[in-house]
């Protein structure tokens, strides 16, 4: 019985093994054919917004920062979403307790 269980173990742990192998070919073997693609070397790429065709509004203001400067149109997008979360998440509580559900702190009789 002993040696029936040491086999199990025997051919659980190869059965491990060969997974992990093939898993480790899958994902370094593309990296490995990428590397050795050889051509020319990459040429920095610069992405743009097209305003050209835009009506000045929000949206023109977005993209014109986004051309100009991109920590600011970041720091404009974050804030954005922080902005709209705060609006929605806000407006989803009054809806709530508009419809009489608290949400709020349990009180626990023991």
């Amino acid at each position: 019985m002993k040696n029936r269980k040491i086999s199990i173990l025997v051919r659980f742990r190869k059965y491990h093994i060969a997974i992990i192998i093939l898993m480790l070919a899958f994902i370094i073997l593309p990296s490995i054919a990428l590397a050795a693609g050889g051509g020319k070397p990459a040429t920095k790429i610069y992405n743009v917004a097209d305003t050209r065709n835009m009506e000045p509004g929000l949206s023109k203001w977005i993209a014109d920062i986004y051309n100009s400067n991109l920590w600011l149109y970041g720091a404009v997008i974050v804030l954005t979403m922080a902005g709209m979360g705060l609006f929605i998440g806000l407006g989803m509580d009054k809806l709530v307790t508009f419809l009489g559900i608290n949400l709020g702190k349990l009180d626990h009789n023991e």
